[in-house]
């Protein structure tokens, strides 16, 4: 018996010292040790269990040589469950006896994990892992050193001043005798460029740090206090070197969409400072258009309300007998400063409308005679065009409180454009009736029409369709804009529809109010 223990004592240290030669004769004594523990352990156990299973089970004392087949197979499986916990259990405490003083690599490994995670700040992260690594290992110094960015993290008294041609002698020094992740230990180098290097910069390990064979940066780390590097502290550090390289790209990432962020925030405020800016100097030049357009507009119905006076005296005689042809003249002159007066009134309601001081004056009115009147003023205009006006005016309409002169504007606007727009030859249809609780009045064309693709802009400032602009180029694009401003201000809404090339229909409702 005793011989056999010391067989498999003796290959039990062999086979550790085989596996772990790499890491010193101090691991491997230890690992040795444990197989030692381990195996005895397991013998004994095996021999006390079979013993207790013979005499409990057959009442019989069963001699060391016997054959017990079954009970070998139950005790094999026994054994095999206890192998792992009770290896453990002496890996444990082995290592308190043997590293006492020595970093653990699971608390160290844990330690490091939560640093990590704690912080994506390359400067806190890299700094808060120095003084981890300084405490944890008693080390007088501990820094990082990043491509293109220069050391971070530093921890202890002496201060590094590593620069970017040292780094790049160091790792291609690295790639020629080393594989990545082993360190770099100075007692071992063989350049003498790069022995002074690491003893100027009083570093005794570096460590590459790589990710995917990207260069993240490397550890320098300097003289342990009091105590050399054992090989099981370089592996610990070794074991951690691509957990260090992920977090530092992972850093660097974050630290760039931060710098692109800033950068465009910065743009963002540089251009909305300058739309504020411009912005400002549109308002400027819009009211200052607005007041341009209220001036002048003032200023040229004064001579145009004369011509229109002088016009109608001389269409009705006052000023002396006037052949046809003359009056013919004169009544067209007459209609264009009609037209001139309403377009300088559409005009002033645009800028009033800009500037706040459109204003709604409702008094009870009779639509009904406002419409006849519009169309009795329009009848030469048609017939001149060659378009016949049907108006259809039901019964019993009731007065309604509107502001009488912007309703006739909207009206004389729409019959107006129908007219104008409609192909020779061919009915404009006006109506005027109460539906409900409303007002409703439409006039109805055969006309050009609007283009679909266009229909939803045709209510806004200055907007015209593209074929009106041809068939029309002296308009101005205010009057349905102006349309459904009034309309809406007396609580209602616009009817419209059209088909391009096939007429429109244009009008509104507005309640009726009490009767």
């Amino acid at each position: 018996m005793v011989a056999l223990a010391v067989i498999l004592a003796a290959v039990a240290i062999h086979v550790s010292v085989s596996r772990y030669k790499k890491i010193g004769a101090k691991a491997a004594l230890t690992r040795g040790v444990v197989y030692v523990l381990l195996i005895g352990s397991l013998a004994g156990i095996y021999f006390v269990l079979s013993y207790a299973i013979s005499k409990l089970l057959l009442y019989e004392n069963i001699a060391l040589g016997s054959s017990l087949e079954p009970i070998d197979v139950i005790l094999a499986v026994v054994l095999a469950f206890l192998f792992q916990p009770i290896k453990k259990f002496f890996d444990t405490y082995t290592d308190k006896i043997f590293y006492r003083n020595e970093c653990n690599f699971e608390d160290f490994s844990q330690g490091l994990s939560a640093i990590l995670a704690q912080t994506t700040d390359l400067q806190l992260l890299l700094r808060r892992i120095s003084s981890y690594i300084m405490r944890e290992f008693k080390l007088e110094k501990v820094a990082f050193c990043i491509p293109s960015k220069g050391i971070y993290g530093r921890a202890g008294r002496r201060r590094y001043a590593v620069i970017e041609d040292d780094t790049r002698k160091i790792m291609q020094y690295y790639w020629k005798h080393y594989s990545f992740p082993e360190a770099i230990i100075a007692k071992d180098i063989k350049d003498k460029s790069l022995q002074k290097l690491f003893k100027l910069h009083k570093t005794a390990v570096a460590i590459p740090l790589m990710q995917q064979d990207r260069e993240a940066g490397i550890l320098f780390l300097g003289e342990r206090k009091g105590r050399k590097y054992s090989r099981r502290n370089i592996c610990i550090l070794e074991s951690v070197a691509s957990e260090l390289a992920i977090s530092i790209q992972n850093a660097l990432s974050v630290e760039e969409i931060k710098r692109l962020n800033d950068t465009l925030q910065r743009k963002i405020d540089e251009s909305t400072k300058e739309l504020r800016l411009t912005n400002r100097q549109l308002q400027r030049l819009d009211e200052s258009k607005n007041e341009f357009i209220s001036m002048a507009s003032h200023q040229l119905r004064t001579p145009l309300t004369s011509i229109k006076g002088y016009l109608d005296m001389l269409l009705e005689g006052d000023l002396g007998r006037v052949s046809s042809t003359q009056k013919a003249v004169l009544r067209e002159a007459f209609f264009s400063s009609e037209r001139m007066v309403r377009l300088i009134n559409d005009f002033l309601n645009v800028s009033r409308l800009q500037t706040g001081k459109f204003v709604i004056d409702k008094q009870k009115t009779d639509i009904a005679q406002i419409v006849k009147e519009e169309v009795a003023l329009l009848k030469v205009v048609a017939s001149q065009r060659s378009v016949k006006l049907k108006v259809k005016i039901n019964k019993n309409i009731p007065e309604v409180k509107i502001d009488a002169e912007k309703i006739r504007q909207v009206i004389l606007n729409m019959i107006d454009n129908a007219i104008y727009y409609s192909k020779p030859n061919k009915d404009v249809a006006i109506s005027l009736s109460q539906k409900g609780g409303f007002i409703e009045f439409t006039v109805k064309d055969s006309g050009i029409g609007v283009p679909k693709a266009e229909q939803p802009n045709l209510f806004g400032k200055f907007f015209r369709g593209s074929n009106a602009r041809r068939k029309r180029p002296d308009g101005t694009g205010v009057g349905l804009f102006l349309a459904r401003k009034v309309i809406l201000f007396h609580g209602g809404e616009i009817i419209f529809s059209s088909e391009e090339g096939k007429g429109s229909v244009f009008g509104f409702r507005i309640p009726a109010g009490k009767p």
